[in-house]
């Protein structure tokens, strides 16, 4: 079943014995146990929205953390001025926000500092620091980043600064740098555990240990659901530990913070969700980091002041809205037709805006199935965005362009990365590439969960997809072949989004959506195609204005023959 955008999909075969026997054991439906066993789900998984136990700091034990731990409480008695210095993106916003509210509550001296994108790039860099760094600060604490800083960490022990890195990111070929102290989980690559979390939540289980260590009074609770904005947004396995701290967060989610408290209320009209921080949240508070500087949105969050507040959250709405803009814009520059044979989709452009080529790579990999990387240019340098497909691990890559000398630096994760080279490597860097990914097959399974017919509101579909939640890496939103559909009405919804309203063979009708696809050849079909055709797609639930709708998400089309 080969669609529209040159994915041939198939559906997920599960023993039937399995689903049978995962039914009986659990008193759960058939499609719910389907789903659990397509996803490679254990007791505890499956068990999560059952589970009350609050006790969540599994690095209580661990060497790093208790090291760290000691190291900080000594700065903190000693009253040492500490330098915080964090990433532009939700989860270095998040893990900023944490360490310096617990500061300011003890009314320990700091400041942070975030790199700007378009000047700084990733990471730090000695020319920042030297900005920032005064007669009084002697300790420096990186969050989300540092863990390929090895010509900034040497500098710092010149002048005899100490240095903390709590981070998530690969560690280029396992070279790890000198810091005093360095916290990230990937250190230990053949130690299989349940580690695998972003950096908001290490410095929020580092400060667990603190604050008990103080006997300190530091709500810290609440300022878990940074942990869960950042755990979403920064696209961590949503299995095991983060699925386990997910669940409780949500269960027991109460908001005080004023200035998020604001941003959500302004941006949702009803109870926040998980699909929520995903699509609407995380992308607002991204939007400051893509398009200029993230430290209003780190102010937002740390401010008393309502005045303050309101002037910020404008400023975030009007960098949301270019983001959204320029996004589109870019989208429209790339011509889809030329990819869907390509085994990796490399596309240069030196029009694409910087802070949207992650965006950019993120959508196409999606939509072609395949490692995914945009270049563009930026101060004298290429810069490029990575988003992997098919379980290809782009650290591996990375280290494989740093060996061979065809980049300046990167880092990332395995599904997600960057990198930075000079113009006069474009060329072989894409050569590069295409000899790496060339064993690839053009044409790369995608998998769909079952087929099934449009649901009725009180399905028991929905209940199995709400047990299923949260959605994201390891856990994918289910996807559903849906056959002999024929489309009635349709619409663009915002100039990016396409709209319709679908009816199958029995005649039940039901409104569906497929985002961002104006300018694919997805959104040309669901515009102009009137005869009938397969399609695959999700089923959500939307509840807006306290009213409950359930509608399509259209992820692609098979066209009959």
């Amino acid at each position: 079943m080969i669609s529209i955008s040159g994915k041939e999909w198939k559906e997920y075969k599960t023993p039937k014995r399995l689903i049978d026997k995962l039914s009986s054991d659990f008193d759960i439906s058939e499609n719910l146990s389907k789903f659990y066993l397509s996803r490679n789900f254990n007791k505890e998984d499956i068990l999560i929205k059952k589970i009350t136990d609050n006790n969540l700091n599994i690095f209580s034990k661990n060497k790093d953390f208790l090291s760290a731990s000691e190291m900080i409480v000594d700065i903190i008695k000693n009253k040492q001025k500490t330098l915080i210095f964090g990433d532009y993106d939700v989860d270095g916003i998040s893990s900023i926000t944490i360490l310096s509210s617990f500061f300011k509550y003890l009314n320990h001296p700091f400041k942070y500092v975030i790199p700007d994108r378009f000047i700084d790039g990733y990471g730090p860099n000695i020319r920042l620091l030297e900005q920032n760094l005064d007669k009084e600060v002697d300790n420096i604490i990186f969050l989300d980043c540092g863990s390929n800083s090895h010509d900034v960490i040497s500098y710092l022990k010149t002048k005899k600064i100490k240095t903390i890195i709590v981070d998530h990111h690969i560690i280029n070929n396992l070279d790890i740098p000198r810091s005093d102290i360095l916290i990230n989980p990937v250190k230990n690559i053949k130690k299989k555990n349940d580690n695998n979390v972003c950096a908001a939540t290490l410095t929020f289980f580092l400060i667990d240990i603190i604050n008990k260590k103080l006997d300190s009074k530091f709500k810290l609770n609440d300022y878990l659901i940074y942990c869960l904005i950042s755990t979403i947004c920064d696209v961590m396995p949503l299995k095991g530990f983060n699925r386990k701290m997910l669940s409780i967060g949500f269960k027991n989610l109460i908001i005080r913070n004023k200035g998020l408290k604001k941003l959500i209320s302004n941006n949702l009209k009803k109870k926040i969700t998980y699909q929520d921080i995903g699509f609407n949240i995380g992308p607002l508070i991204n939007s400051s980091g893509r398009m200029a500087k993230a430290n209003d949105v780190v102010e937002l969050f740390l401010t008393q002041n309502d005045d303050k507040i309101d002037k910020i959250l404008d400023k975030m709405n009007t960098h949301n809205l270019t983001r959204k803009r320029i996004e589109q814009e870019n989208l429209g520059l790339i011509d889809f037709k030329k990819y869907y044979n390509k085994n990796v989709i490399f596309i240069y452009n030196k029009k694409f805006h910087e802070g949207v080529i992650g965006i950019l790579a993120a959508k196409l990999s999606k939509i072609f199935n395949k490692p995914c990387f945009i270049m563009t240019e930026s101060h004298d340098l290429l810069k490029c965005s990575i988003r992997s497909a098919n379980n290809v691990k782009i650290s591996k890559i990375i280290n494989k362009l740093i060996a061979n000398k065809l980049i300046i630096s990167g880092g990332g994760h395995d599904e997600a990365g960057g990198f930075s080279a000079q113009k006069g490597c474009l060329s072989n860097i894409e050569k590069f590439l295409n000899n790496e990914y060339k064993t690839l097959k053009t044409r790369r399974y995608s998998y769909f969960d079952s087929f099934a017919i449009f649901p009725k509101k009180n399905s028991s579909i929905i209940s199995d997809l709400k047990s299923l939640e949260p959605f994201g890496k390891d856990n994918p939103e289910p996807i559903f072949y849906f056959r002999n559909i024929k489309s009635i009405k349709s619409k663009i919804i915002n100039e990016r989004h396409v709209q319709n309203i679908l009816k199958n063979k029995s005649g039940r009708s039901i409104k569906s959506i497929s985002f961002d696809c104006v300018n694919s050849e997805l959104g040309k079909y669901l515009l102009n195609f009137k005869k009938e055709f397969d399609l695959v797609g999700s089923i959500v639930e939307n509840n807006w204005n306290n009213k409950k709708e359930l509608e399509l998400r259209v992820i692609d089309i098979i066209q009959k023959t």
